[in-house]
């Protein structure tokens, strides 16, 4: 889906891939799950902000002064962070989700930001 590198993972199932996505780190990577009718796509730190995948992308300035300082390769971090937006702007077959973001993370649990977290103690 027009990424560099991506591997298949020893020992497990061939729906588990690992998509290299260096800049933020050097050896950054994202984990690609093949489901029955998507893929879901953690994107690990490749963007910080869900709102960085939009047509118009933005980020909070205090988001994005953070990214600067961890980056170790600004432009194959910004490549990859771009190349990240067009594969969500035209495959809506991909579920994608950062490591950062809380609203993209609660979505993916079935709940609202600010939702209370069900106990699972009896």
């Amino acid at each position: 889906m027009g990424f560099d590198a991506v591997s298949s993972l020893q020992g497990l199932p061939p729906e588990i891939l690992l998509v290299h996505l260096p800049g933020h780190t050097h050896g950054h990577a994202g984990v690609a799950v093949r489901r029955e009718q998507d893929w879901l796509l953690l994107a690990g730190d490749a963007y910080f902000d869900r709102r960085e995948m939009d047509a118009h992308p933005r980020c909070t300035p205090g988001l994005r002064m953070y990214q600067w300082m961890m980056e170790k390769d600004r432009r194959a971090r910004l490549d990859h962070r771009d190349r990240l937006r067009e594969l969500a702007l035209r495959e809506p077959t991909v579920n994608m989700f950062c490591s950062h973001d809380p609203v993209q993370f609660e979505a993916l649990a079935g709940r609202r930001l600010g939702d209370p977290v069900p106990s699972t103690l009896a």
